[in-house]
């Protein structure tokens, strides 16, 4: 099997005579790894964005270096809502007890929107994503959340859907609301692991709704979003990571393969781990968190999280509907939080270190999850 590591572009040129690039940007500290196509996706971007794009993208490469402490986070993720119509087994919401603990039934309103993105626009933050443990497209106002921060100076507005309710008509809208990139999450190359691993999504649907999109994309010759699909690599389905790049590589503007993330701490995670991981091994030599200086995720409740795990909540740092973003961003708890996984201390912090622990498979004497649970529920 192809791992991804420097032989697989070599692969795939062999293979298909098509080149892709052998940079990997790190958008996860390392957890997931983008491939694109030859033209590489953030210079694209800057192509057609122009220099504040590029201005953006350096002061990004010096944060994730831990050079640049910024005065507000260069990225947002609101988290407008914490619904899904999917219940895959690797998410919060698949889960019964993660559900339970994690998931909120509250929503963000406008007003708090509108609030934290005009704080976004005074501060000159360049990037956000609308969508945290959701599905954004079950939200009929999507594209108003996103027109109405390209509209504010938001240069680069990202988003990840299961592609499910992705109509001819939602992908119009959607195509001219502003967004500048999008990757469906599809974690399969055959129909049989589609539908084992995405809980409650049809194969042949989706995958209609993907072409038709890329169609009217082509069609309308619109130069944005960049579009890519995700691969959320388990035990499941890793025997197919060759097969799903196979399928997408001259279709999409980058693939990404994504490592697993376990949705709480509480249980034993191991029979989903690929039974191989650079990144894993790499946790062996120690591990520098980037999230805490390039981002904060608002959840749907208004809390403000230092990072997109699943369990974020756990370091909150206070809500948003009673302090600013800036102010939270400037807080001492924030502050020590950047300077410990600065100096790479993160078992300082009891949720980072089992973070860390949960990422390298290392789950103590927590229960076994129960897989045939998931397997059953419908």
């Amino acid at each position: 099997m192809i791992h991804f590591l420097g032989n697989v572009f070599n692969w795939i040129q062999d293979k298909f005579g098509y080149r892709m690039s052998t940079d990997e940007v790190y958008t996860t500290d390392g957890k997931v790894r983008w491939f694109a196509s030859e033209e590489d996706v953030n210079s694209k971007l800057a192509s057609i964005i122009g220099k504040k794009f590029e201005d953006y993208r350096e002061k990004w490469d010096s944060v994730n270096r831990f050079e640049l402490e910024t005065d507000f986070p260069l990225f947002l993720q609101l988290e407008t809502n914490q619904i899904c119509n999917l219940r895959c087994p690797s998410c919060t919401i698949g889960n019964p007890e993660a559900y339970e603990k994690y998931i909120s039934s509250e929503k963000m309103d406008w007003n708090l929107y509108e609030k934290i993105i005009l704080e976004g626009e005074k501060y000159d933050c360049p990037s956000l994503e609308p969508q945290g443990t959701n599905e954004p497209f079950l939200d009929r106002n999507l594209e108003n959340y996103i027109k109405f921060a390209s509209d504010h100076g938001f240069l680069d507005i990202m988003l990840n859907t299961n592609a499910t309710l992705l109509s001819e008509e939602r992908s119009r809208k959607f195509l001219k609301s502003g967004i500048t990139r999008v990757r469906f999450s599809l974690d399969a190359a055959t129909k049989e692991t589609f539908e084992k691993v995405r809980l409650g999504a049809k194969y042949d649907v989706t995958m209609r709704n993907i072409e038709k999109f890329l169609e009217i994309k082509k069609q309308e010759k619109l130069e944005l979003p960049v579009v890519g699909v995700n691969f959320c690599k388990t035990s499941f389905n890793e025997h197919e990571e060759e097969a799903f790049i196979e399928k997408w590589y001259d279709k999409v503007d980058f693939i990404a393969i994504q490592e697993f993330w376990a949705p709480d701490t509480d249980h034993n995670w191991s029979e989903f781990l690929s039974s191989t991981s650079a990144f894993r091994e790499k946790l062996n030599s120690g591990f520098n968190c980037q999230q805490p200086w390039q981002r904060v995720v608002v959840r749907s409740n208004g809390e403000v999280c230092p990072c997109c795990a699943f369990f974020s909540e756990e370091l909150t740092i206070g809500n948003v509907k009673e302090h600013s973003l800036y102010e939270l961003w400037n807080s001492k708890d924030m502050k020590d939080l950047r300077h410990l996984h600065k100096l790479g201390n993160y078992k300082e912090n009891p949720w980072c270190k089992k973070c860390v622990n949960s990422m390298r498979g290392e789950y103590g004497d927590t229960p076994l999850i129960e897989i045939k649970s998931f397997s059953e529920k419908k």
